[in-house]
């Protein structure tokens, strides 16, 4: 018997658990469930405005006019890195204790959750990794 694909069909939920660890050594993590892929180019776009708005302040050229593609995961790791580094560098937002951070604890954890959404959202993948020690970003299927 023959089956057929409807690519109409909504996507399973997918459980996703993403670590980011900060240059210190320090881990912040979340773990979510993704109800299905419609979200993935506005996390994309909104990694590239958090990219092209972070090289803009530092006076660095931003050569890009849109976002890049959620399927391009190369794309999508370098636009991480940079965000991640660049904020992690500047204000301490992804060390463990908020106390070492220069972000009001409120906003800093705001910032995180939704950041850590995103990456979750654009890297296929269910355990994710991003790691500003190495500078890489490893995803895992379960």
């Amino acid at each position: 018997m023959a089956h057929i694909l409807n690519p109409y069909a909504d996507d399973q939920p997918e459980p996703k658990h993403i670590v980011l660890r900060a240059r210190s050594g320090e881990a912040v993590s979340a773990n979510f469930t993704l109800q299905d892929r419609r979200g993935r180019q506005s996390a994309a776009e909104y990694l590239f405005h958090l990219y092209s708005t972070i090289k803009q302040k530092l006076d660095e050229p931003v050569l890009d006019t849109a976002a890049p593609s959620p399927d391009d995961q190369a794309a999508m790791q370098r636009l991480i890195l940079y965000s991640a580094g660049a904020h992690d560098t500047m204000f301490g937002t992804f060390n463990a204790s908020s106390a070492s951070s220069e972000m009001p604890e409120e906003e800093r954890n705001e910032f995180v959750e939704i950041f850590l959404l995103a990456c979750a959202t654009v890297i296929e993948g269910q355990r994710i990794t991003v790691d500003l020690q190495r500078g890489l970003v490893t995803a895992e299927t379960a």
